[in-house]
């Protein structure tokens, strides 16, 4: 028997555990003990009824775990192999069912918080796909206390780039000059614009990676530089909205949307990002964003923390203290 996380009959935005049997691998499948869960913004979308899921369902893309029980035909990974995941629903659960090219091994040392991949490899698919970041750009990273945030603001000071990193407390400020930006700018009074380009001698950004969505993104686009570039990939705010194009066009300047899952449909591809993602972590020029682990009954603080952008850096439920 295992314990998922399922919505309330009746209440579908209220989450609850029950119990259910134990699955079984099938062909190409493995039967994973399940660590820890990565709580997402995209599973508080689902929750409220955002996203449209099928109900019951279980939450969860992404996850750390144990493999236990392989199905024939599974070369990749044996049992006891230490797994992560990034692209499968229903991590929020002791056990879960992953097809084999989906599981991404990782090294037994690595911590909850390295092993949790998706907010890094959003950052590589983001830093890799758009625009090649050279040293003497300015690169404006949104939410820069964020996962995501986290580790794109180590990425581009690894590439040489000068980083302005935007954060709502003086507490998350300290976070983001920790990680290496040149600049941090509290927006949380609504605006940023106007110190970003005092920090830029009124030339603007190069770059713009813009997690919050409805209430930055104008600035974002009104702030870059002649050929810059601002992408929408998340919307902790509500969605972006839309987009003057007389302005870019007198700037020569893109926008551009973002989205991870059109990034690792190819689970090849996914495997290719997270290996790089991983040589980093192990080489040390980035660090994981920290950690805040909730035990699996607590799964309704954990959602509100993040809604209300309570939280810095990750969020997990882990099935056992």
């Amino acid at each position: 028997m295992r314990k998922v996380i399922v919505p309330k009959i009746g209440e579908p935005e209220v989450l609850e555990i029950v119990t259910a049997d134990s699955p079984k691998p099938k062909n190409t499948e493995v039967l994973v003990e399940v660590q820890a869960a990565g709580i997402n913004f995209i599973d508080v979308y689902q929750r409220q009824g955002h996203l449209q899921v099928p109900l019951p369902f279980t939450p969860g893309w992404e996850g750390i775990g144990i493999v236990r029980e392989v199905g024939g035909g599974v070369t990749r990974v044996k049992v006891g192999t230490r797994v992560a995941w990034i692209n499968n629903f229903g991590s929020y659960a002791e056990e879960l069912i992953l097809p084999e090219n989906q599981v991404i091994p990782i090294p037994d040392a690595f911590t909850t918080a390295e092993g949790m991949l998706f907010q890094a490899i959003t950052a590589q698919y983001l830093i890799r796909e758009y625009r090649e970041i050279k040293p003497g750009d300015v690169v404006l990273v949104q939410s820069a206390a964020g996962g995501v945030g986290q580790v794109l603001t180590q990425w581009v000071k690894h590439l040489g780039a000068t980083v302005i990193g935007t954060a709502s407390t003086e507490e998350k400020l300290k976070t983001v000059l920790s990680l290496g930006a040149d600049h941090a700018v509290n927006y949380s009074s609504g605006s940023f614009l106007h110190p970003v380009l005092e920090l830029t001698n009124g030339r603007g950004v190069d770059l713009v990676f813009d997690a919050v969505g409805a209430t930055t993104f104008d600035e974002s686009v009104k702030v870059l530089a002649k050929r810059g570039m601002a992408i929408s990939y998340g919307r902790a705010s509500g969605f972006a909205p839309d987009v003057e194009v007389l302005p870019l066009i007198l700037k020569g300047a893109r926008v551009a949307g973002a989205s991870i899952f059109t990034y690792i449909e190819d689970p090849k591809e996914m495997q290719a990002r997270a290996t790089e993602v991983i040589r980093g972590l192990q080489e040390a020029w980035f660090r994981a964003p920290a950690t805040t682990v909730y035990p699996l009954d607590e799964v309704v603080e954990a959602h509100h923390a993040l809604e209300g952008r309570k939280s810095q850096g990750k969020l997990a439920l882990v099935m056992k203290k």
